[in-house]
């Protein structure tokens, strides 16, 4: 039973590295502009670790951290001025719910959010996984989240749950960070094979 190859031991392993991963992954974001950084980490960790069973938790997190930090930091830091620009929109404009043109700003501010959340998710993830310069990295985003629009409305749903359950039930931020970056990753995987080539067995490369 206590066997390192069994398929209860790789369930306790893995799980435990859903905790640490998680637990970084918490700490790493309070500074809310290292939030690019921890997610890119993660999401890379949950594809090399987790899935493909290489490497370790903590150092493939923290060389990834400081890998990816420098490109995420000016994307979080647009993100962060876009999400206060559009959530402050929908807050005035909801005190207005009577006016026609308010309801207009309400519904484009809604779905501005909902495109920026789906780019964040594929640009922290592509940031994590390859080496792309600041070009590439903006073609692949916009072709993602505007060409799988079913996928990204499946990713914006783990995503919101994922949230839902952290709020509700706080100690299961313990487990649901790297758990639905790791069910994310069953759907983005074979999304980024579309546009990138690269092998099951080089975590990096280039397009």
């Amino acid at each position: 039973m206590f066997n390192q190859d069994s398929t209860l031991m790789t369930i306790l392993n893995k799980a435990a590295d859903m905790v640490v991963l998680s637990v970084l992954w918490c700490l790493c974001s309070l500074p809310i502009l290292t939030l690019g950084a921890s997610s890119a980490a993660l999401y890379h960790t949950a594809v090399k670790v987790i899935r493909q069973n290489r490497g370790y938790a903590f150092a493939t997190f923290r060389d990834s951290f400081k890998g990816s930090l420098r490109q995420t930091f000016p994307f979080t830091v647009l993100l962060v001025l876009v999400y206060v620009l559009f959530g402050a929109t929908c807050y005035v404009c909801w005190q207005n719910p009577d006016s026609i043109i308010a309801g207009i700003y309400v519904f484009f501010s809604v779905f501005s959010i909902l495109v920026c959340l789906a780019a964040q998710i594929h640009g922290f993830a592509l940031s994590g996984r390859f080496r792309l310069n600041r070009r590439e990295l903006f073609t692949l985003i916009v072709r993602l989240t505007f060409r799988h629009p079913f996928k990204n409305f499946l990713l914006i749903c783990i995503f919101v749950f994922a949230v839902e359950l952290a709020i509700y039930y706080p100690p299961l931020l313990f487990i649901i960070p790297a758990g639905s970056f790791w069910l994310s990753s069953f759907i983005q995987e074979p999304l980024f094979k579309k546009y990138i080539n690269y092998e099951e067995d080089n975590d990096i490369s280039a397009v």
